[in-house]
């Protein structure tokens, strides 16, 4: 599946305008803003967070389930068809959750040393809650429309190389030659936990 920052700007005003009008169904009541929308990405811990909050107000459980780490995936033995019904007992057992993200505000950002981990604290309801989210490194081979490959990386830094200036990226591949290649990292959430009373 495509990620979010491959998806053109059209079809992300035209879902936006969609959403406006009325046309999804099963939004909540205080749904997200099309800036909010518009602004929809992985390409920073705090983003990332924006982005769930934002499919957590709509909601969108295909845009939650994207939002989740491949940990967070494989911990609770997610597929995209089971996520509906994790959800539905992960929000029923934690049902502090759906609201307090739903109206959380982002308080502090704590980057790890290792620069693959941060902690997010966000306060909610009077609670402070913390979001740990992961990056994840990926390379998606384009031919037109057609994601030929997308395969996630532990590092990127081994495929890449700096010569006189330039930088290259080197990756297996058949032909025909593809029509797009887009090496990047996404941040994902791989926790979420209530921690106390905020101040």
């Amino acid at each position: 599946m495509p990620r979010i920052g491959s998806v053109p700007p059209l079809t992300r005003a035209l879902f936006c305008l969609s959403l406006s009008l009325g046309a999804l169904p099963g939004c909540c009541l205080t749904p997200p803003t099309a800036e909010e929308l518009l602004d929809l990405g992985f390409r920073s811990p705090e983003q990332a967070f924006h982005t769930m909050r934002a499919a957590v107000r709509g909601d969108l459980p295909r845009l939650e389930y994207r939002c989740l780490s491949a940990g967070f995936r494989q911990r609770n033995h997610l597929s995209q068809l089971s996520y509906r019904e994790f959800r539905e007992d992960w929000y029923a057992s934690n049902p502090w959750i759906r609201t307090a993200l739903s109206r959380a505000q982002l308080l502090q950002c704590e980057n790890h040393s290792d620069g693959r981990r941060a902690t997010l604290t966000v306060g909610s309801l009077g609670q402070e809650i913390q979001v740990t989210l992961v990056a994840e490194d990926f390379v998606q081979v384009w031919d037109g429309a057609e994601l030929r490959e997308d395969i996630a990386l532990d590092n990127m830094r081994p495929h890449m190389s700096l010569h006189e200036g330039a930088w290259t990226a080197r990756f297996p591949g058949g032909s025909p030659p593809p029509t797009e290649l887009r090496l990047g990292r996404d941040w994902k959430i791989d926790s979420i936990s209530q921690t106390h009373a905020a101040p």
